[in-house]
C-alpha cells in the first residue's frame, strides 16, 4: 500500500514542472530564482550602497555584501535606505538596523525633555499620541480644541509654538533617536487625528517631546 499524495503536493509538483519548462530547464530556473533574490551591498562603515536584484558583477567591487535572509531585506523595499545601516557583530553576523539620527535633540537639557507615558487611569489629555506598526497618530482632545474656538488655526500657538516635534527613541537610551515626527498646530486643529508614516515598526520605542501642552498621553 502506497501513501496517497496530497492535492497540495501534486499542485506544487505541477507548478515546478511548468516553471522549469518556461525557464528552459532546471539550471535556467535556478538562475532565474537567484536573479530575483534581493541583495544588499554596503561599505566598510555599514552605509547601504545598493539594494538590488542585479548580479554581483554589475556593482562596485569595493562594496561588501552578506547572505541576509530575504525577509530582513524586504523591510527596506520602498523605504529611504539612508535611514538604515548594516551593523556587524563580534561574531561576524550582519544585521540591518535603523540608523540613529543626529538631531538638535541631543543638545537639549534634561529638564526640557518629557517622556510621554501610558496611563491606564487616563482616558484623555490635551495631546495624545500612539505608535502603530508603520505610522504614528497624534490628536488633540475635544476639550482643548474647544478652548481654541475663535482662533484661526493658522494663528493658533501653544507657548508661542506652531510646530511640534516628537522623538521616537531607543527605550534604553533617550539620546538614540530612530525617527522624528513633526506636526503643525493647523493639522492638529483641523483634523480629527494626524497620521505620520514611520520608517519602521517602532512600537517598542519611547516617545519624547519638548513639553508645550499641559498634559500628554501615550495611547
Amino acid at each position: 500500500m502506497t501513501d496517497e499524495i496530497s492535492p497540495q503536493a501534486l499542485a506544487r509538483k505541477q507548478r515546478f514542472i511548468e516553471e522549469k519548462l518556461n525557464a528552459g530547464g532546471f539550471d535556467q530556473l535556478v538562475d532565474q530564482q537567484d536573479s530575483r533574490a534581493l541583495r544588499l551591498y554596503f561599505d566598510e562603515r555599514g552605509d547601504i550602497m545598493s539594494l538590488t536584484q542585479e548580479s554581483q558583477s554589475s556593482v562596485n567591487p569595493l562594496w561588501q555584501t552578506y547572505e541576509f535572509d530575504q525577509h530582513s531585506l524586504s523591510i527596506l523595499i520602498d523605504k529611504d535606505t539612508n535611514k538604515f545601516w548594516v551593523v556587524t557583530g563580534k561574531n561576524g553576523k550582519c544585521t540591518v538596523q535603523l540608523r540613529p539620527q543626529a538631531t538638535v535633540y541631543t543638545t537639549l537639557k534634561e529638564e526640557d525633555i518629557l517622556k510621554i507615558e501610558f496611563d491606564p487611569s487616563a482616558s484623555s489629555a490635551d495631546c495624545m499620541i500612539s505608535i502603530h506598526s508603520d505610522n504614528v497618530t497624534i490628536q488633540l482632545s475635544d476639550k482643548f480644541k474647544e478652548s481654541m474656538i475663535g482662533t484661526y488655526p493658522i494663528q493658533a500657538t501653544v507657548k508661542g509654538k506652531r510646530i511640534f516635534k516628537f522623538f521616537i527613541c531607543d527605550p534604553e537610551q533617550q539620546n538614540v533617536i530612530f525617527d522624528t515626527i513633526t506636526v503643525s498646530m493647523v493639522e492638529l486643529l483641523t483634523m480629527k487625528q494626524v497620521t505620520k508614516e514611520l520608517v519602521a515598526d517602532l512600537r517598542h520605542c519611547s516617545i519624547y517631546t519638548t513639553p508645550l501642552f499641559s498634559k500628554y498621553l501615550r495611547t
